[in-house]
């Protein structure tokens, strides 16, 4: 799940961004509905559900979006219906794509935090190049960090500091 502290209109004001990948569980749609499910309710594994409550603490539900192999990033209230689609596959988002979706959120000029795997971060990191990944490790290690991060407020802190660095560092023209 990838999730960023942008904003609902996604101006340039909103400096912090949260996104994490989406997840290989998502609901059915019950007969006789139509309109899918929010993005924020699609996803039901233990892996996502982790995922979700960290980016939960770390940042206003209107700032978080979902990496979805098929959709790109997208709010939590987006309607989607259930999908077959990985990273890999021929219907899957592309790096283009991706990168479509962070300029449209602003990214370039946002602190952001991605939550989720390494596939769908080598998607962002093109586009994003300040790109804050802390979690590392499979996803038992995943979970506990997220679990962390949910629980602890100094280590919130400490990866927002970390993104803002990186973003700095990334604002900042190298000399030689």
């Amino acid at each position: 799940m990838s999730q960023a502290r942008v904003g609902g209109d996604c101006s340039r004001e909103f400096t912090n961004s949260r996104a994490s990948a989406c997840g290989a569980r998502r609901r059915p749609i019950p007969e006789g509905q139509r309109q899918g499910w929010p993005a924020g309710d699609l996803y039901t594994g233990q892996y996502h559900a982790s995922l979700r409550r960290a980016a939960d603490a770390l940042t206003d539900q209107s700032l978080i979006r979902v990496a979805s192999a098929w959709h790109g990033l997208v709010e939590l209230t987006r309607s989607l219906h259930p999908y077959d689609v990985t990273i890999g596959d021929p219907k899957a988002v592309t790096v283009e794509k991706m990168a479509m979706h962070t300029a449209q959120l602003g990214l370039d000029d946002a602190h952001v935090i991605f939550l989720g795997g390494t596939e769908y971060a080598a998607l962002l990191r093109p586009a994003v190049q300040h790109l804050y990944t802390p979690l590392t490790g499979g996803m038992g290690t995943h979970r506990g960090l997220c679990r962390q991060a949910s629980q602890d407020a100094a280590v919130r802190e400490i990866w927002w500091k970390q993104a803002a660095d990186l973003h700095a560092q990334h604002r900042t023209p190298t000399k030689n």
